[in-house]
């Protein structure tokens, strides 16, 4: 998926980068949502559809951020595979290229930056402060959390997600990680974009953030709600197999 919000001048080359990097695979479909744009992305969807048989749009009438944009492409997703970039092209071609290619190495693919000097100092310190807190609560390793994880669809369609703004990515992947799924990390190239700015990193996301990290560890780690240990899903699942072995996973 392609989440766009007011990307005319970068949508394209957004849409491009993905295409060609799933020009090795068999089946594939790039779905783009434009999240009540006002600067003509909106047009510009409808004919990069029109001109690619595997680019669909959907459009959402009024803007309603991020994780709605997530949901609403996972919900048009057919495909087994689900993962998403931004429109404004902040990730390099060939990390594109590297994050779809890893499909298959684990149960989940999870990008982290892997030339965090392109970013400016305040992201970097954030990013770092963020998921430094969130490894030590948990024990992970990890180096981001909040990129564009890549999950077998079916599996993303049933994890909870209580955090409906910026941090909706990292709730998610903390709950599949606590249910013991195997992962890779794969290292990408941040590009600064070249038009607009990015919304990531404001106080009220932060504090959103910082309160559902709380929650999620009160919940996951000291027994409230804590899913019983389940086996992980194969490493190259096939759609019969991950509905088979989702039934056992539990994320009340």
């Amino acid at each position: 998926m392609v989440a766009a919000f007011n990307e005319v001048e970068a949508l394209e080359g957004a849409v491009t980068d993905v295409l060609a990097a799933l020009q090795d695979f068999a089946e594939y479909e790039v779905i783009i949502v434009d999240d009540g744009s006002t600067d003509g992305t909106a047009a510009l969807a409808d004919r990069l559809a029109a001109q690619h048989a595997d680019v669909r749009v959907v459009h959402h009438p009024v803007n309603r951020g991020i994780a709605a944009v997530y949901r609403s492409g996972l919900e048009a997703a057919t495909k087994q595979f689900f993962t998403w970039i931004g429109g404004d092209r902040e990730i390099a071609a060939e990390s594109v290229y590297a994050i779809l290619h890893a499909i298959g190495k684990a149960d989940l693919v999870i990008p982290y930056h892997g030339t965090p000097e392109a970013r400016a100092w305040h992201r970097r310190l954030v990013t770092w402060l963020c998921t430094q807190q969130i490894n030590v609560l948990f024990g992970w390793p990890l180096h981001y959390y909040q990129g564009p994880t890549v999950y077998p669809r079916e599996l993303a369609l049933r994890i909870p997600v209580e955090n409906q703004g910026f941090f909706f990515a990292s709730e998610m992947l903390i709950r599949a990680l606590s249910t013991g799924l195997t992962y890779v990390e794969v290292g990408l190239r941040h590009q600064e974009r070249q038009h607009g700015t990015s919304n990531a990193v404001k106080p009220m996301h932060l504090l959103t953030a910082q309160l559902s990290v709380i929650g999620l560890w009160w919940n996951l780690r000291l027994g409230i709600g804590r899913p019983a240990p389940t086996p992980a899903l194969p490493s190259v699942p096939d759609v019969a197999a991950i509905c088979t072995v989702e039934k056992e996973l539990s994320f009340d």
